[in-house]
């Protein structure tokens, strides 16, 4: 675990018990904790002594415990389970990204942002990282480097998030398939861990827009509430960006302000 974070290697929960049912847990107290909570897997369908908050909970203590300087920010329940209850789960227990949802399930290669119970009422402070490509279905992985480029390709269109779920068990073909996906697109994507990118994201989202009607034209202004770097605006075709001025800002990371002036046709 040291060496792994000396590397500079993210380090992340994926449960304790790693059950299949992880998405029938109860959701637990919320005082689960090592050394008393122990689960018990008795069969790849079964588990006893075991809550959602305590898989939380505990995963997160250890990990953080056996390397210090680490911050668990992430999870990925094991087996992809996903209770109703995780996301308000997640934010009680200190995380703030979670990868457990399938692309295809969602229908969305996008990142999101978790809603209570996994419903559409209440938005909670977590966002969820699709999962795109994984490693257990056939044909094995190392014959699918083809199909992930295609898909990489589409998903560059809108800026999709290309997730992989990879398990380091086979050096044969898992490896060739990462070997062969990361030299094939790190000349034109961003590659890097989910908790660097999922900080982005979060800064991102949080960006506040407000446009001005000025006597020159319409006036943009992005105000970060953390910090974001490398954060694209796009215009309409018929806004050009007319200028920018920094200008004084309670928050040092306030994103510069930008000017523009719609066409008449856009105006009318």
């Amino acid at each position: 675990m040291k060496a792994l974070a000396a590397m500079g290697m993210e380090i992340d929960s994926h449960t304790v018990a790693h059950s299949k049912v992880f998405d029938q847990f109860p959701m637990g107290t919320g005082t689960e904790r090592y050394p008393d909570y122990q689960p018990i897997v008795t069969n790849r369908l079964a588990a006893r002594g075991a809550t959602v908050l305590g898989e939380l909970r505990v995963s997160k203590f250890l990990l953080e415990a056996l390397a210090p300087g680490v911050t668990v920010q992430s999870f990925r329940a094991g087996e992809l389970a996903y209770p109703l209850g995780l996301p308000q789960a997640l934010v009680a227990t200190g995380y703030r990204f979670d990868s457990t949802a399938t692309a295809n399930t969602v229908l969305t290669h996008l990142p999101y942002r978790l809603m209570k119970d996994r419903m559409d009422q209440i938005e909670v402070d977590q966002y969820e990282f699709p999962v795109a490509v994984e490693d257990e279905e056939l044909p094995p992985l190392g014959e699918r480097l083809p199909d992930a480029l295609k898909l990489a390709e589409q998903m560059s269109r809108y800026g999709g998030d290309l997730t992989v779920l990879i398990h380091p068990n086979i050096l044969d073909h898992k490896l060739r398939f990462e070997v062969g996906l990361i030299e094939a697109l790190k000349a034109t994507a961003w590659i890097g861990a989910l908790d660097e990118f999922g900080s982005w994201w979060r800064g991102r989202d949080h960006v506040e827009v407000d446009v001005l009607e000025t006597n020159d034209g319409l006036r943009l202004r992005l105000t970060a509430q953390e910090p974001v770097s490398g954060l694209t605006v796009l215009l309409p075709l018929s806004c050009a960006a007319k200028g920018q001025e920094a200008g004084p800002s309670p928050r040092p990371w306030a994103l510069p302000r930008w000017w523009c002036r719609w066409n008449e046709a856009l105006s009318e």
